[in-house]
């Protein structure tokens, strides 16, 4: 019996720290809904703007090869702005609808950088300036829509991420 109340005193805890935490939210950059921050995606639109400039530049690829995914945590941790202390500690609380999706489409964005930067490289060796520009070209514009689906999702559209849409961008 006491551990049933445990249980339940940790569930009726987490839901009175996420109520807080939605509060703390209002008139911040988390959304007081989904608990996350468009913010994020600044990492991610970061290689993106690498990948544009490949080529033209391939000497750009060392610095998409030298990108890193960041976890969400690990992004805000490193970053200034005011309310990042509230970003990482709400994305635990950030509710499974929102939190859920969001970790799958960030998963597949690293998974898209790592393709494309890998058909880069092999473009890039080969010499074939039309294919490169093509891959490069494909890889922003495919990141791009993910980061569009993911900004929705901060924004408090519960959207089911659809793999086979995913997949579909992964192909080169």
């Amino acid at each position: 019996m006491t551990e049933a109340v445990g249980i339940a005193g940790n569930s009726m805890d987490r839901a009175a720290k996420t109520r807080a935490l939605c509060e703390r939210a209002r008139d911040s950059n988390v959304n007081e809904k989904t608990l996350l921050a468009t913010d994020y995606l600044n990492h991610i639109n970061e290689i993106v703007m690498l990948f544009d400039l490949v080529p033209d530049a391939p000497e750009c690829l060392e610095d998409c090869k030298a990108w890193q995914p960041l976890s969400y945590q690990d992004h805000f941790r490193a970053s200034h702005i005011a309310d990042r202390d509230l970003a990482i500690e709400a994305y635990d609380f950030s509710p499974p609808a929102y939190k859920e999706p969001f970790d799958q489409l960030v998963g597949e964005m690293n998974r898209l950088v790592a393709i494309s930067i890998e058909k880069l490289d092999a473009a890039l060796a080969e010499g074939n300036e039309d294919v490169t520009r093509m891959i490069a070209e494909r890889a922003s514009r495919n990141l791009q829509d993910l980061i569009g689906q993911a900004s929705a999702v901060i924004h408090g559209t519960d959207h089911a991420v659809d793999q086979a849409q995913i997949d579909a961008l992964m192909e080169f």
